[in-house]
């Protein structure tokens, strides 16, 4: 019986210089380009506290 598996397969369309500097980035780290999106995509979308600007604080009327 076949597992449903717990990976998507997606086509991914970047620029070259992009891909370029991920695929050395990967080298680097000695992991696969695939090793190295899939890290990189975790980590720009983790939970964490977003900045305030400062512009976009509204003055509390007094």
């Amino acid at each position: 019986m076949n597992q449903p598996s717990q990976h998507e397969r997606i086509t991914l369309r970047i620029p070259r210089s992009v891909y370029a500097k991920a695929k050395a980035g990967a080298e680097a780290e000695h992991i696969s380009l695939n090793s190295f999106i899939v890290r990189a995509t975790a980590r720009a979308t983790e939970k964490r506290p977003r900045k305030i600007e400062p512009s976009t604080l509204a003055t509390a009327p007094q």
